[in-house]
C-alpha cells in the first residue's frame, strides 16, 4: 500500500473518532447552567426539568461521551448515568449489568474486575466509562442525574460507593440521585455531605392503589416521585403534589409521548431520549 494511502486512511479514522467524541478533548458546557437548588425548586409543569436519558440514545451509543456531548449541545443541563459496582469496587456507567446489548460482550459488571472491564468498548470505539471518567471530562460544566443500580437482594454498597466518588470529585452540588430502593435512599441521605442532594424515587408497582400507598409512605425528604409515563394517572399526580413531591415521568420517545407528558399530564420533570425535540416542544407549548 502506498504511503499516501496509509496517511489518508489514518486521517479518515481520526476524523471519524473525533466526530463520535472519542478523541475530542474540548469541554462541552451546558448553556446558562442553573444551580441544582434553583432548578429543582422551580421545576413545574410550565417549565419542566428535562433529563437526558442515557445521553442521546436516539443517535449515539448509550452513556458515551458522544451521546453526552450531543445532549448538552441540544440544550441539556442534566445528563443521566446508571452506575453498577464492579467486583473490585469501581462504579461503571451502564444501564445493564450484562454488557451484551451495548458492547457485544457477554460480561457482567458485577462479576468482573476493572482489569477486564477496561478492555470493553462501546459500539463507537469509546471505552466503557467509569463514573470518575464522566466527572473528569465534564466537571461542574453540567449537572448529573445518577441512578444506583443493583441486582435483586443486593445491599447498599452501590450507594456507599457513589458517596465516596461524589466526595472525591466534589460533585455534591451537581447531582440529583435516583434510586428504586428505599434502603439505598436512606443510606445515601444519611451521609452529612449528601444530606441536601435532591433524590428521585423510581417506583415500579402494578396498581394505582399500590402507588398511592408508596407515595403516602415515602420519606418526605424525597423530591421527585418517578413512574413510567404509561402508569401515571391524574389522581396519582394529585396525590404526589398533595404530599409535597414533584412528579417525574419516563421515558419520552415519540411526539405523542411528549404531548401527553407536557400537555395532558403536565409533569414537573421528564426523562427523554431526544433532548432537542423535547426542549423544542416545551418552548412551542409554553
Amino acid at each position: 500500500m502506498k504511503k499516501s494511502s496509509i496517511i489518508a486512511g489514518l486521517v479518515a479514522i481520526f476524523i471519524g473518532l473525533t466526530a463520535t467524541g472519542v478523541t475530542a478533548k474540548a469541554t462541552v458546557k451546558a448553556r446558562n447552567l442553573t444551580s441544582i437548588e434553583t432548578s429543582v425548586n422551580h421545576a413545574a409543569p410550565e417549565l419542566p426539568l428535562v433529563f437526558s436519558h442515557r445521553g442521546s440514545p436516539y443517535n449515539q451509543p448509550e452513556h458515551s461521551f458522544a451521546g453526552y456531548n450531543t445532549a448538552i449541545k441540544d440544550g441539556s443541563q442534566y445528563i443521566e448515568q446508571d452506575v453498577w459496582l464492579s467486583k473490585d469496587g469501581k462504579l461503571y456507567v451502564s444501564h445493564d449489568d450484562n454488557l451484551k446489548r451495548t458492547t457485544g460482550k457477554n460480561l457482567k459488571i458485577s462479576d468482573s474486575t476493572s482489569k477486564k472491564l477496561s478492555k470493553v468498548k462501546l459500539i463507537n470505539g469509546e471505552k466503557l466509562h467509569q463514573l470518575s471518567d464522566i466527572f473528569k471530562r465534564y466537571k461542574q460544566n453540567v449537572h448529573y442525574i445518577i441512578e444506583t443500580k443493583k441486582n435483586a437482594g443486593d445491599n447498599t454498597d452501590t450507594e456507599k460507593a457513589l458517596v465516596k466518588v461524589l466526595n472525591k470529585y466534589k460533585m455534591n452540588k451537581n447531582i440529583i440521585m435516583q434510586d428504586s430502593s428505599i434502603p439505598g435512599i436512606k443510606e445515601f441521605h444519611s451521609k452529612k455531605a449528601q444530606k441536601n442532594i435532591p433524590i428521585l424515587w423510581l417506583l415500579d408497582s402494578v396498581t394505582e392503589r399500590q402507588y398511592n400507598e408508596e407515595i403516602d409512605n415515602a420519606p418526605r425528604y424525597i423530591k421527585f416521585i418517578s413512574i413510567d409515563q404509561t402508569q401515571w394517572t391524574k389522581k396519582l399526580i394529585k396525590k404526589a403534589h398533595d404530599n409535597g413531591f414533584k412528579t417525574n415521568a419516563w421515558t419520552l420517545n415519540t411526539y405523542n409521548d411528549n404531548y401527553n407528558a407536557l400537555n395532558v399530564y403536565k409533569f414537573d420533570s421528564v426523562f427523554t431520549n431526544n433532548t432537542k425535540e423535547t426542549n423544542k416542544l416545551i418552548n412551542k407549548w409554553k
